[in-house]
């Protein structure tokens, strides 16, 4: 059964280990001469190990030193954009803000006013006889569907 393209690459890191056996191991070394992909990858696989063996064996690679200290210069810039936004919030003129009530309020007396106006314009005075003609209609139908036992 021929290797699939994802079992190559699963089985990759056991291959540079030597951990396969022999029959995978062939059948692995089978599917990278027919498949340039996976070969890439296994490529790609022995350069990350090198890199990363090539670390482990520098005496100097972890020291405290060698990883530059990013700290101070951050708190730097913190201030420096704190002091910057209030130096612009103090040039800016205070304008005052509205309260959630005071706008709340400012609506509902807008609100008020409006259905006042529009009842004065008779705005609303069809709209009751639409919903008793409705109505009406209604109670017909019951009465035909049912006779007189639905309206008891």
């Amino acid at each position: 059964m021929a290797m699939k393209c994802w079992d190559v690459m699963e089985a990759i890191p056991f291959y540079l280990d030597g951990l396969l056996s022999p029959a995978q191991e062939q059948e692995l070394r089978h599917h990278l001469e027919s498949c340039p992909e996976c070969a890439d990858w296994l490529d790609e696989a022995r350069e990350m190990r090198e890199l990363w063996t090539g670390l482990e064996n520098r005496p100097d690679a972890f020291e405290p030193g060698a990883v530059p200290d990013l700290v101070a210069g951050v708190l730097e810039e913190i201030g420096r954009l704190k002091t910057e936004r209030h130096s612009r919030a103090e040039e800016t003129p205070a304008v005052p803000k509205r309260s959630i009530r005071r706008a709340s309020w400012l609506h509902y007396a807008l609100a008020a006013c409006l259905a006042f106006t529009l009842m004065q314009f008779g705005v609303f005075e069809q709209l009751g006889y639409g919903l008793t003609t409705f109505s009406g209609q209604m109670s017909d139908s019951v009465v035909q569907l049912f006779g007189d036992a639905g309206t008891r």
